[in-house]
């Protein structure tokens, strides 16, 4: 019994533990790697791309195979191991193993080899590159929830300040020094505001359950995420330059990778279509034995009396194939162009990409800093406004409306704030940097 109570304390103590963990960046990016279907499709390609490659390795062996025939024979026929003819049913038996090894066919076994091995590598950074798209994507939904948190926290702060007010002006109107307008104007702006934080609640789960997706945890509950605290100095500043990043993510980004081995795997491809005009030596081999139902011999003294083994050299000369060989070296060679074309491409968009990135992040930058002066006059400019509310110097529709412009402002703010800080963890994921809000 004891025992029993302890294991359910235990279970309880971790389903709570687990319900209040709050996850961090990294901690969602390593689940959504580990469950995202897309990502367990490129492993899987991998596997294909590996199975590829063994199958080119075994093309070095020689192939070796067992038989074992019988026949039945009716009427006139000549019989195999005694080769004399027979006018009744004769039955014979055959049984051996032959062996055939391809020593040589132009190289082109050894292009195929080296072909599956550039194949191999381009397809694990193919799941690479679907692994980084995947953070990325991670990265976009975990700061979506961190603007609308923020949002949700102003929208309430505001909402409880209007509360404040709406009370405040009752009472003033009350007194005698307002007009009732006044409170049925404040009144209006609270119901407005409930509305925001109600619009702001729903677009926060909806970008949470946009993160569990992509985590495929959409039944968990009580889900948190972990963010640190993100504050003007820990924005940064930009200490390089559009052409440094490219050259970084050139050699970073495994889609360049895997377009240069692609584009090697095409020279190789190439060179092993060209190698079917070379001719061809074959090593060839077998034993073997028989018995035939019409020697008087018993079946032994037949096996070893008919026991034979034989061995052989072919060397083979391709003259004249339909073309097939002509048009497997043009199709080779359009391949190769098809490659060397998508590798510049990949080069190009990166380029287009990385200075894209990086001015974007430059506008966030400046967008951020204009914006937090644009909340610190807005924020001067309520605080006088309330004043003037309060003396009875302004209407409850002027007070709002400069209550709303700072709600604006901050919002503004927020947007600004991280989409800065995005755009720059971009510029770094860029640079090999891993993603990450720790500083």
């Amino acid at each position: 019994m004891r025992f029993i109570v302890i294991t359910i304390l235990l279970f309880t103590a971790s389903t709570q533990s687990f319900a209040q963990q709050k996850w961090t960046l990294e901690q969602c990016i390593e689940a959504a790697l580990e469950n995202n279907l897309n990502i367990q499709r490129a492993n899987l390609s991998v596997q294909v791309a590996e199975s590829n490659y063994l199958g080119t390795k075994g093309t070095f062996l020689p192939t070796v195979n067992g038989y074992v025939r019988t026949n039945l024979n009716f009427g006139r026929t000549i019989d195999p191991f005694t080769n004399t003819f027979a006018n009744e049913e004769v039955r014979s038996d055959a049984y051996g193993v032959n062996a055939n090894w391809e020593l040589f066919n132009g190289l082109q076994k050894v292009q195929r080899y080296k072909q599956g091995q550039f194949e191999v590598m381009a397809t694990k950074y193919d799941a690479d590159k679907a692994r980084n798209d995947m953070s990325l994507a991670v990265a976009r939904a975990f700061l979506e929830i961190v603007f609308n948190q923020e949002l949700k926290k102003v929208a309430q702060e505001q909402f409880n300040l209007t509360q404040k007010q709406v009370t405040r002006t009752g009472k003033l109107v009350k007194a005698g020094s307002l007009p009732t307008g006044n409170l049925m104007d404040m009144q209006a702006q609270l119901a407005q505001e409930e509305l925001n934080v109600v619009t702001v609640s729903n677009n926060l789960d909806i970008s949470t359950l946009k993160l569990l997706l992509l985590m495929r945890m959409d039944t968990l509950n009580d889900f948190e995420i972990d963010v640190p605290e993100l504050t003007a100095e820990k924005l940064g500043v930009f200490k390089v330059t559009p052409s440094f990043v490219y050259l970084k993510a050139l050699e970073t980004l495994p889609e360049v990778k895997s377009a240069e081995l692609r584009l090697n795997s095409a020279d190789r491809g190439l060179a092993a279509e060209r190698g079917r005009r070379s001719p061809s030596l074959n090593l060839s081999g077998s034993v073997g034995s028989g018995f035939s139902g019409k020697n008087p011999n018993g079946f032994n003294e037949q096996v070893s009396d008919n026991f034979n083994q034989s061995i052989g050299l072919s060397l083979n000369f391709p003259i004249l194939n339909r073309l097939g060989t002509h048009t497997a070296v043009q199709i080779a060679k359009v391949n190769q162009d098809i490659r060397q074309n998508e590798m510049d491409q990949v080069k190009y968009q990166i380029n287009e990409v990385v200075k894209r990135a990086y001015y974007d992040a430059q506008a966030a930058r400046k967008g951020f800093v204009a914006n937090s002066k644009a909340v610190s006059a807005m924020s001067v400019s309520y605080r006088y406004a309330e004043k003037r509310y309060e003396l009875g110097m302004m209407n409850a529709v002027e007070f709002n409306q400069a209550k709303n412009n700072m709600v604006r402002a901050e919002a503004d703010l927020l947007q600004a704030k991280y989409d800065f800080v995005f755009k720059t963890m971009i510029l770094d994921f860029y640079q090999g940097i891993p993603l990450t809000l720790r500083p």
